[in-house]
């Protein structure tokens, strides 16, 4: 019985004392808090990058706009290495990362090649008349033809690359990566 009302008392003591919760509290929360802080600060990093890239492709996109003959190495690595300075080394652009294509209006971009649904089941199915726009004998969701364009032409540029996670340097668990993209809309002057 004494053995009883000793443990009762202890345990009660032991239930009623706060000391360190506060401590425990904090130890809880903590890694919580840190996971939301860095992911605030990589998102903050990722879109950062994302304008600056923009920025980079909005300078870049002058010189297809204009029609500039580089004396080395072609207009897609020019438009490359603009976009690469702009973005204060944090990102490595090459040629295969920047994609062009070219339309009939403004209006165009994106819009699929026009066919005549004959089966009336609201998609393109093969065997239904289509009208070429991009010339490249097949029907095509998007009607860009793929190059810098001429005079006049309208153009769209498009970066995709792979933004890496910062944390993932600091944190192995989260070495993935974010796929990003940036566009620019030109229409070619007269060159």
């Amino acid at each position: 019985m004494l053995l009883q009302k000793l443990r009762k008392r202890v345990v009660g003591k032991f239930i009623r004392n706060q000391d360190g919760t506060t401590a425990v509290e904090l130890a809880l929360i903590s890694p919580v808090l840190a996971l939301i802080l860095f992911g605030i600060i990589e998102l903050s990093v990722a879109m950062f990058v994302n304008t600056v890239v923009e920025g980079g492709l909005r300078d870049a996109s002058r010189v297809g706009l204009t029609g500039l003959e580089v004396g080395v190495g072609s207009r897609e690595q020019t438009i490359a290495d603009i976009v690469n300075g702009a973005s204060l080394g944090m990102v490595n652009l090459t040629p295969t990362d920047i994609s062009s294509k070219i339309y009939p209006s403004f209006g165009d971009i994106g819009m699929p090649e026009p066919y005549s649904d004959e089966n009336g089941d609201g998609s393109f199915t093969d065997g239904e008349p289509f009208d070429d726009i991009n010339g490249n004998g097949d029907w095509d969701d998007d009607m860009g033809a793929a190059g810098l364009g001429g005079p006049g032409e309208i153009v769209l540029y498009t970066i995709t690359y792979n933004w890496n996670f910062l944390s993932g340097q600091i944190i192995p668990i989260l070495s993935g990566v974010i796929p990003m993209s940036a566009s620019m809309v030109v229409r070619n002057e007269p060159f």
